[in-house]
């Protein structure tokens, strides 16, 4: 997926939080800017093709778009969920929505499909590693991965948090759960690892560049850890993560 969060173009994703109750963006070592209105959801992402996120948000009672620098579109509904991303490998994000209540996934200028339902989640990636990012959906009563023209299977639990990512460096995303309670991370095909604890959030990123690297964020001590890496203090109680979005 393109809507990751490097926002210097050195690609590394950064340590970033969005203060909704404020419009406040904080990058780490970069920006601090306000930018949007309290209540808007950050839907940051490359949606110009320079190769650095921009920051973007969708404030949901009115489907507006604001993409800082760039552009202010009216797209969707109030209930529908943004979901950028490269759909159509161009490398840049195309703004996009899921409209839950019926699943139909309206990509701009691009297409209009059909896939999920109203409990499910959307996971759009790039599954298949051919640039380009396909709709997916998982349905966590039933602990099932839909995505497009790819495959169907049955991968975690209803209370997993589906983090889909290249963990493994090889330019294909691979579906991956994040089991809270527990701080388990289960990445298909690859690793079943207990990282964090209960309570922590996943912030799963390219911080190092080369693939997505096992991240959670302590929001009660703005403890932000990550495997192999780091650790940093960073942001308030309250934020919220850019990165595992």
């Amino acid at each position: 997926m393109l809507a990751g969060q490097d926002y210097d173009g050195d690609g590394c994703d950064d340590v970033g939080v969005h203060r909704t109750d404020q419009g406040l963006w904080i990058i780490r070592g970069i920006t601090r800017v306000y930018f949007g209105q309290p209540g808007d959801i950050p839907v940051s992402g490359d949606y110009d093709g320079d190769g650095t996120t921009d920051l973007a948000f969708q404030r949901p009672t009115t489907g507006k778009w604001g993409i800082r620098g760039v552009t202010v579109r009216y797209f969707g509904r109030h209930t529908d969920v943004p979901v950028p991303g490269d759909y159509d490998g161009d490398g840049t994000t195309d703004l996009a929505v899921f409209r839950s209540e019926s699943g139909l996934w309206i990509i701009d200028g691009i297409s209009r499909i059909y896939l999920g339902r109203e409990e499910d989640s959307s996971i759009p990636g790039d599954y298949d590693g051919d640039g380009t990012d396909e709709p997916a959906v998982f349905r966590p009563a039933e602990g099932l991965w839909i995505i497009r023209g790819l495959t169907r299977i049955y991968f975690g639990r209803e209370c997993d948090v589906p983090l889909p990512g290249d963990y493994d460096g090889d330019g294909t995303e691979e579906p991956a759960i994040h089991r809270r309670a527990k701080g388990l991370w289960v990445i298909r095909g690859i690793t079943r690892r207990y990282f964090a604890q209960a309570g922590d959030e996943p912030v799963p990123a390219h911080y190092d560049g080369l693939k997505k690297i096992i991240g959670v964020r302590r929001p009660t001590v703005v403890l932000w850890k990550f495997l192999g890496l780091t650790s940093v203090y960073f942001g308030q109680e309250k934020d919220i993560p850019l990165s595992g979005n």
